[in-house]
């Protein structure tokens, strides 16, 4: 494992992608980040005093596709179990990318495949206190606690918590994320290519990762690659 460190970078995932010898593990940390992006494309707000990293994960033989397709379900856990070990809070797991704090949110995932590795982006609201758009929308740990926190030493904890989960059993790790899951008997809207599929009571985090959504007395199953929603 390498770690690569920046006071600014345009993005860390991008850094990563453009390595020709990536190693398994691979890590790069910045302090900002200028063009940071989320899923979909959206701007991923990259202010000092964040938690701001990726590292890289190579592609087993042995794991299908699918099996990787539960990855932000695992960095999701892993930060969430990492966090706790700093600051035990009320944090939850919101499917598919985010971590939740006092209905704000306090981390992104993305995860971006690349050649036979994948890239894992997080960003984590530690120390600062301005999160630009998201302003009313978002925290950071020192906001909840008003503690000051050595953000390498967080980092470190999340990628060994990721090691660890990577490595369980998936059912176990279901288990672990349901139990945190932020969306579980809330109200939501189902958006599919713009149009509204109607109003639903969100479940459990299905086997396959899919979210458990229920409307008009019927269960029905949703990947985040097909649909958007709306609380």
């Amino acid at each position: 494992m390498r770690v690569f460190r920046f006071d600014e970078i345009d993005s860390t995932n991008k850094f990563l992608k453009e390595q020709n010898n990536l190693q398994d593990y691979d890590c790069v940390i910045a302090k900002t980040q200028t063009a940071g992006v989320g899923r979909r494309g959206n701007v991923w707000v990259s202010n000092e005093g964040m938690a701001i990293f990726s590292f890289a994960l190579k592609e087993a033989e042995n794991i299908s596709l699918e099996e990787y397709m539960r990855l932000p379900l695992i960095a999701g856990i892993s930060v969430l179990s990492g966090l706790k070990k700093i600051e035990d809070l009320d944090y939850k797991f919101k499917w598919t990318n985010d971590i939740y704090l006092d209905d704000k949110k306090l981390c992104g995932i993305l995860v971006e495949k690349t050649k036979d590795f994948f890239i894992i982006g997080i960003g984590i609201n530690i120390n600062n206190s301005d999160f630009g758009y998201a302003q009313d929308r978002a925290i950071s740990l020192k906001n909840k606690t008003g503690n000051f926190y050595r953000i390498e030493d967080i980092i470190f904890c999340i990628i060994n918590e990721f090691k660890r989960y990577f490595s369980e059993d998936w059912s176990f790790v279901l288990k672990e994320i349901n139990s945190y899951n932020y969306l579980k008997d809330k109200e939501i809207e189902i958006v599919k290519y713009g149009e509204s599929l109607g109003v639903g009571v969100a479940k459990d985090i299905a086997e396959d990762g899919r979210l458990i959504v229920e409307i008009d007395g019927q269960e029905k199953l949703f990947n985040i690659g097909e649909i958007h929603i709306r609380k």
